[in-house]
């Protein structure tokens, strides 16, 4: 085969599957994601997800990075013909923002209690505070304040949607393009 020819069938491949592959992007403020959990419009455990894997530690320190602004890795979903999303990358960190604020539900449908946040080398102060105080004790000082809660909402995390129109086999291999470079999966 001529070099021409290679190129010219490289190209072929290239460009037949482009064409099955439909995406977007933008940006959605974390009160837009916490609003898609609420009405049940995303679904955070899809099949071939990790599951819950993050330790304290390491969700204190997602919130403490959403409060410093530190950008946010975006979250991969998958949009069926239904129009909800499926998570294909990004359980960690939603379930983690879901689970702070009181929302997140495991896999069989429990509450899960939200969990309280500790001390920070950038944010001591964060030491016992929740998202918000349940008990509403008069001068408690546990929970964020109504700013601090904004400033959170407010926050941004870009989304990648892979649309149904996709080949479905695609939101499988992405999730494995995603999440075998850093972590081991399991079955």
């Amino acid at each position: 085969m001529h070099i021409e020819q290679q190129i010219d069938t490289l190209q072929a491949e290239i460009d037949s599957k482009r064409k099955q592959i439909r995406s977007d992007r933008y940006s959605m403020s974390i009160g837009e994601w916490i609003a898609l959990y609420e009405q049940g419009e995303i679904e955070i455990y899809p099949v071939f997800n990790k599951g819950l894997r993050w330790s304290e530690s390491q969700k204190v320190k997602f919130i403490e990075s959403i409060l410093l602004g530190i950008p946010i890795s975006s979250i991969f979903v998958y949009q069926g013909n239904s129009g909800i999303w499926e998570v294909v990358d990004g359980l960690q960190r939603l379930s983690t923002i879901y689970q702070f604020v009181g929302i997140l539900k495991d896999e069989f449908g429990k509450l899960l209690p939200p969990f309280t946040l500790q001390k920070t080398e950038y944010l001591p102060s964060l030491a016992g505070k929740l998202w918000k105080d349940i008990n509403h004790l008069e001068g408690s000082d546990i929970g964020f304040t109504p700013e601090q809660r904004l400033l959170v909402r407010k926050a941004k995390i870009n989304v990648n949607i892979v649309s149904a129109e996709s080949n479905p086999q695609f939101k499988y291999d992405l999730f494995l393009r995603l999440n075998t470079v850093d972590s081991n999966l399991t079955s």
